[in-house]
């Protein structure tokens, strides 16, 4: 087994371990959920929703065993994006520090590499030749759900610094960004959704609206009515996703 098939699940266990040290100390004593209600954004979505992190390390590890596991072909498609994801493994972990020590503005620019890097990810696979259902399972759909929750992630975050300075953008109130954000957002997962048919990708983005919407507290109505008005939206996207998917060139 070559070094570069190990990078994955080298950069896939030492995110893991971060993650897991800096809740179980807590770094510099807090928990990542404690320190989440320090920075309320009048959108971010309740604690259970970010379970899905669970089922992202689930892919994440699917993808690392398969760059070492699986026939050549899927690792060859592992191996296309191994460099790009240590890149992102490392900013995840540099992005827990950052966070815990509440050097937010730090925490955004990070964001912005992880984000960045799934990006580039997603690119490469799909200028990579069609994906079998193997290789969709255990390469692009991890990628896809991780980069569907780091979209989420990095508004909020960005929201979170926005509280953290006192200054919201175009001089609204955190209620109104929040509402502001909600709507772009929307529109984003849409768009992404209808022109790359990523019915995972989109998926994440009902799951994190479907909270919004049923927050008891710390949202606006108006925010959780456009939550709702975001889900349908996204679904109808992934609904036409789902009925073309049979055109599709990129996923199976």
């Amino acid at each position: 087994m070559a070094l570069r098939d190990k990078i994955p699940l080298l950069a896939t266990l030492q995110l893991l371990a971060t993650n897991f040290a800096a809740n179980a100390v807590p770094l510099n004593g807090y928990n990542t959920g404690v320190l989440s209600d320090m920075y309320p954004t009048g959108f971010t979505p309740p604690g259970w929703v970010f379970g899905i992190w669970l089922v992202i390390y689930i892919g994440l590890l699917t993808y690392s065993f398969a760059a070492f596991r699986s026939i050549p072909r899927i690792r060859a498609r592992a191996a296309a994006v191994s460099e790009l994801y240590l890149v992102n493994a490392l900013a995840n972990s540099a992005w827990i520090f950052a966070w815990h020590y509440r050097f937010v503005l730090v925490s955004v620019l990070i964001m912005l590499v992880i984000w960045i890097t799934l990006i580039a990810i997603a690119l490469r696979l799909r200028r990579m030749s069609r994906a079998s259902w193997a290789e969709w399972f255990r390469v692009d759909a991890p990628f896809s759900l991780y980069l569907g929750w780091i979209t989420a992630a990095t508004l909020v975050n960005f929201a979170a610094l926005c509280f953290d300075r006192g200054m919201w953008p175009l001089a609204l109130s955190m209620d109104q960004w929040a509402l502001v954000t909600v709507c772009l957002a929307t529109g984003l997962y849409a768009v992404t959704t209808a022109v790359t048919r990523d019915v995972v990708f989109g998926g994440v983005f009902v799951w994190a609206a479907l909270g919004i919407a049923t927050k008891s507290s710390g949202i606006t109505e108006a925010v959780q009515l456009a939550a709702v008005s975001g889900i349908v939206v996204v679904l109808v996207c992934m609904a036409r996703a789902i009925v073309t998917r049979r055109e599709r060139r990129f996923y199976p």
